[in-house]
């Protein structure tokens, strides 16, 4: 069910309360690009759904704390995340060049005000890669996804 959005906000609906979550989710991309989906809640538990170009394959859960959902909050607060445009592809964008990731960035808050955004990260915006830069250190992708390991085209380390 949609929203009409106030104050500039684009893309938001209402959905479930009691359920905060903030989710990211990157891949595939032409290369190695890691291919994963993590959903934080406030308590800072967290899942993570690895798929390739990873450090380790397949679904994990955990803790990272509370701190962790104070930052990525953070983040997507200062970056204005309920006015950003909900699409930012090829679609959409001008200028952009193939072969690169889309990155999903999911807030939904307690009172179940939601939204998505979806961004190609071959448009180069920079407002948008900062975010998702900001919001990797917050929800530990350097610890929990990224590898420096080399993969052939299928995968195999």
């Amino acid at each position: 069910m949609a929203v009409t959005a106030c104050g500039g906000e684009k893309g938001v609906f209402q959905a479930q309360t009691g359920e905060a979550i903030i989710s990211l989710s990157e891949g595939p991309c032409f290369g190695t690009c890691p291919i994963y989906d993590m959903t934080l809640k406030p308590n800072g538990d967290y899942i993570l759904n690895a798929e390739r170009f990873v450090k380790k394959e397949g679904v994990n859960e955990g803790n990272m704390g509370g701190q962790a959902w104070m930052d990525a909050e953070k983040t997507l607060r200062d970056a204005g995340f309920w006015s950003i445009e909900p699409i930012q592809t090829m679609d959409t964008l001008p200028n952009c060049h193939t072969d690169a990731p889309t990155t999903k960035v999911t807030w939904r808050d307690a009172e179940g005000k939601e939204k998505t955004v979806t961004y190609y990260a071959g448009c180069g915006v920079q407002k948008m890669n900062d975010l998702i830069r900001e919001l990797r250190v917050a929800m530990k992708f350097d610890e929990l996804v990224w590898t420096e390991d080399k993969f052939d085209p299928r995968g195999n380390r």
